[in-house]
């Protein structure tokens, strides 16, 4: 299975239950200037962190590999698709279907740690202007002992397909230099993601390691998700606090 079709089945679950990014993020990322050039957004999904972008005022082209997530986005975003501020492609971060010298920014959210870093970086090469950067961002709520966090790592763990790696979630600080050589500067924000029944079921769901919404496997793991979530909601919501690491790096 590659990792494109890890998500099959997933989308409408990763639409509904994945956090989306704190606005200070948001604020930074536009205040550094990047967005006033065009932008390539490296397996994109439903689109989360495009919407970041757009309303930075970027012009973005999105890059999605799986045919569902990819729609998704198509839908969702589409008002910004008839404007010209976006298009939305097949693509992968070792191909990108882009021209050379083509964007000033790439950024990935939630994705590099699928990526292959040597090729990866000989297609980053490609496609950036000289001076590009490349913006790698990912929301993990692992070792943060808050809010539903405890409760939801001990009901997920059991359910781990067998062999998924601690990078399964994102790069570790010390392998990021495979991916961005010319070194990096790290911003760290915090956000809390609140959570219905349903959202929680969805956001299990979305996760490639976990068992997908038609799998055989699901309902035992949304029973379990249940009797977490009747224990330690309050006013029909539980809260996972996710700190979201953002690493904006050179290849030079």
């Amino acid at each position: 299975m590659s990792h494109a079709d890890r998500f099959d089945g997933r989308a409408a679950a990763y639409a509904q239950g994945r956090p989306g990014y704190p606005a200070a993020l948001g604020a930074w990322l536009r205040g550094t200037g990047l967005l006033r050039r065009p932008v390539a957004d490296l397996g994109a999904g439903t689109g989360l962190f495009t919407r970041v972008l757009l309303a930075g005022g970027a012009t973005v082209t999105a890059i999605e590999p799986n045919a569902g997530m990819r729609a998704v986005l198509q839908t969702s975003l589409e008002d910004a698709v008839t404007e010209g501020r976006l298009r939305v492609q097949a693509g992968t971060s070792e191909a990108m279907g882009l021209p050379d010298a083509s964007v000033a920014l790439i950024t990935a959210a939630q994705a590099a740690h699928w990526f292959d870093p040597v090729p990866t970086v000989q297609e980053w090469r490609r496609v950036l202007r000289p001076g590009g950067q490349v913006l790698l961002v990912w929301n993990d709520w692992r070792g943060l002992e808050e809010g539903f966090n405890p409760a939801y790592g001990a009901v997920v763990r059991p359910f781990l397909a067998a062999g998924t790696p601690d990078t399964a979630n994102r790069v570790p600080e010390d392998r990021l230099p495979a991916l961005l050589p010319g070194g990096f500067d790290t911003q760290v924000f915090e956000q809390a993601h609140a959570l219905t029944r349903e959202r929680l079921h969805a956001l299990a769901g979305s996760v490639s390691y976990l068992p997908a919404p038609d799998s055989p496997d699901f309902p035992a793991l949304t029973a379990a998700l249940d009797a977490a979530f009747d224990a330690h909601a309050q006013a029909g919501e539980v809260t996972l606090i996710y700190r979201t690491y953002a690493y904006l790096g050179r290849l030079d």
